[in-house]
């Protein structure tokens, strides 16, 4: 996953900083920058959160979290990502192999012509017949007076409540099924906290309603989308559909689906969570939800789209897919120096490397944190049982955190005992530690207990950071030494074995998202293997440290482990924690990873806004209006020609794979938040053109603001 990792703006700077016209400047290198891109390297003097403390300013870098080798000799290039969201497109590839595509967007139900008032009451007293053996029960129990004052609240409307009171809960349940019954449902019947009745006119047609069953919803629905309807098969547990949203995460599109169909978001399961900074296309389930209830959502939203519904018996879980197709768009492609081959050529090589060569299978940066103190590192303290120094960590002082959470950090600081103070001032999104401090709020020296108020898949996320870490620095350690050929002892999948249930394994984690080889053993290669040359360094797996994996034969592979995890106290044959869910069982991951299909187009444009992808409802609707489907990719004659390079690349990558390394090797970048990859240019309008500023700020953590493009565009040119 390629993960955008900028932050809020904390910045005085003339220039309005917006998501839209946020450049991305990769491959700066620090002692020659080209001259009209500076790299950022410093923070502006008047930004609170920014300012250097003891320690770094700038984070953690790649060799910190074990990310060190290359694997092809071409040359690297610069570019920009994710200027604009539609520069990145994720199409999740379904178990079965499938790149999925929005394939129909439902035709919304037309609202129903209105009777006429007088008609429609007309009709309803027609079917409207009082049940009078109900209504004589109700007047056994109530009295003449109140089966009067029943009558002309259906009449009339209006209310009623008795002044009998009913204290048995069974006698009550039965009279409100008696005032349904008598009253065809027209009556609603509340009990008072003094237990008696008050009646009131039901004002919808919910009897009808309710006897509506699902036959005749599907045929209703059928007769204004038959596609729907022939798509979906029989009536089941779960319904599955596709979501396709734009710049917006996976959770929040499942937030905003819920929060209109008033369910619990978790009763909305994805295989795996997408970028919010780009345009995806990804499968869901929901329980007990008729199709026709997610149809009518489509009129409500902006930047979601709920398409090709199907009914299906289990739901989606976590990891059911091979992996995604991205097509990222690299802006303003150009050599960090000039040199004998032009940049086209140069772009070709790095490309061709990457498909014939694939890449190092590196957990990417993303996997470590956005603060200066990294998240392997609370990890370590977990798996350590040192429980108060990972909670002093999380509420420390830090140069690099999110700026609103700086003055309750300085608080704890000053007086670590009134909890009370720094719970006030501490954003309520900054959740672990405001988890903490809650827990110590009820338990000041309860330092486990604090931890364990972080939300489980959060908590967990620190020690499987912590495997990652130790699996970036063994690979790194085995390219250094050996180069990419085959050992004996080397491990490789047994898929003649299934390993035992994984005791780590969690539907609320994503683990990147779990690597298919996780649910098999591996086992070491022999001599006699070696000799017929059986494997490739394709096939080498490594593992994450756990109490569940066998570790690599050879001697100094398995040493690496040992005297990498003794620096911190721990071993890789002690993984086992008296806190289960600290208890690793540990995985297997490939130590290198090949991308498929991979394919890139080079297009020449002027304009720093053009967009050079289109998306699926851009195909779906352009196929609609001319009968013919374009294709994806814009041609050069359709995009105005310019002096500037952009690069797009296609490929499919599995579903526990980093993009960001994919693009690393291809790049030759540092892509830690501050490095090259990631640098951040300010850039705001004068006269109605897009102009880059004189100076450049830094920024300090994820996703600079929520508003919509078009409202950041009116920002951006009131500003200039």
């Amino acid at each position: 996953m390629l993960t955008h990792i900028l932050s809020p703006l904390v910045t005085r700077a003339p220039f309005l900083y917006c998501r839209r016209f946020c450049y991305l400047s990769c491959g700066i290198m620090a002692t020659s920058p080209p001259s009209k891109r500076a790299r950022i390297d410093a923070p502006e003097p008047d930004q609170p959160a920014a300012s250097t403390t003891e320690g770094s300013a700038v984070g953690i870098t790649e060799p910190d979290v074990g990310i060190i080798q290359y694997l092809g000799s071409h040359a690297g290039f610069s570019g920009v990502l994710k200027q604009r969201y539609t520069d990145f497109f994720v199409n999740e590839i379904t178990p079965s192999g499938e790149v999925l595509h929005v394939k129909h967007v439902p035709t919304q139900a037309p609202p129903r012509p209105a009777q006429p008032k007088k008609e429609q009451r007309k009709k309803e007293e027609e079917k409207f017949v009082i049940d009078e053996i109900a209504e004589g029960e109700i007047t056994a129990i109530l009295g003449e007076e109140c089966v009067l004052g029943l009558r002309e609240v259906v009449k009339s409307g209006g209310s009623y409540e008795t002044t009998k009171t009913f204290d048995d809960k069974d006698e009550r349940g039965r009279i409100h099924q008696l005032i349904r019954t008598a009253y065809n449902s027209k009556v609603e019947s509340k009990t008072t906290p003094e237990y008696t009745f008050k009646f009131t006119k039901f004002a919808g047609n919910q009897g009808n309603n309710r006897r509506r069953d699902h036959r005749s919803k599907n045929q209703a629905l059928a007769a204004l989308d038959p596609i729907v309807v022939g798509n979906m098969g029989d009536r089941e547990a779960f319904t599955h559909f596709t979501i396709f949203k734009e710049n917006k995460e996976s959770m929040d599109a499942c937030h905003i689906i819920a929060k209109f169909l008033r369910m619990k978001p978790k009763s909305i399961t994805i295989a795996g969570t997408k970028d919010r900074r780009g345009v995806t296309v990804q499968r869901a389930s929901i329980a007990h939800t008729p199709v026709e209830r997610l149809v009518s959502l489509n009129k409500a939203f902006r930047d979601i789209v709920l398409s090709d519904f199907r009914y299906e018996k289990e739901r989606i879980k976590l990891g059911d897919l091979c992996g995604n197709e991205f097509v990222i768009t690299i802006r303003d492609v150009q050599l960090p120096t000039a040199g004998d081959k032009d940049v086209e050529t140069v772009v070709n090589e790095a490309l061709t490397s990457l498909a014939k060569t694939g890449f190092i299978n590196y957990f990417g940066m993303q996997r470590f944190g956005t603060h200066s103190v990294p998240t392997h590192e609370i990890g370590i303290k977990l798996l350590q049982k040192r429980y108060q120094e990972a909670a002093q960590l999380l509420l420390s002082v830090q140069p690099l955190v999110v700026p609103e959470s700086v003055a309750a950090r300085e608080q704890y600081a000053r007086d670590p005992d009134d909890i009370s103070s720094t719970l006030k001032l501490m954003p309520r999104y900054c959740t672990a530690e405001v988890s903490i401090l809650r827990g110590l709020e009820r338990s000041s020296q309860d330092w486990l207990g604090a931890i364990m108020q972080i939300p489980r898949n959060l908590r967990i996320m620190y020690v499987h950071a912590y495997q990652s870490f130790v699996w970036n620095t063994v690979v790194s350690e085995r390219i250094a030494k050996f180069g990419l050929a085959v050992l004996e002892g080397d491990l490789v999948l047994d898929d003649t074995k299934k390993a035992n249930a994984q005791e780590d394994a969690d539907d609320e984690f994503e683990e990147d998202v779990m690597d298919r080889s996780e649910f098999v053993t591996a086992r070491s290669i022999t001599a006699e293997e070696m000799r017929e040359g059986k494997f490739t360094i394709f096939d080498v797996v490594m593992p994450s440290p756990g109490f569940d994996v066998e570790y690599p034969a050879h001697f100094e592979l398995r040493a690496s482990y040992e005297r990498i995890m003794a620096k911190e106290g721990l071993s890789p044959y002690k993984m086992r924690h008296n806190v289960k869910e600290f208890s690793l069982s540990g995985a297997y991951r490939h130590v290198l990873a090949m991308p498929g299909n991979v394919e890139w187009w080079c297009r020449r444009y002027s304009d720093p806004l053009q967009q050079m992808v289109r998306t699926d409802l851009d195909i779906l609707r352009a196929r609609e209006q001319t009968g013919i489907e374009p294709g994806r990719v814009l041609d050069q004659d359709e995009i105005p020609v310019g002096d500037r390079l952009a690069v797009i690349l296609k490929l499919r990558m599995g579903s526990s794979q980093y993009a960001t390394m994919a693009l690393r090797e291809v790049m030759k970048l540092e892509t830690s938040r501050r490095g090259d990859m990631f640098d951040v240019k300010l850039f705001g309008t004068r006269d109605g053109q897009l102009v880059e500023p004189a100076t450049s700020s830094t920024f300090i953590i994820e996703a600079a603001s929520d508003l919509e493009e078009n409202e950041l565009s009116r920002k951006v040119a009131g500003a200039a």
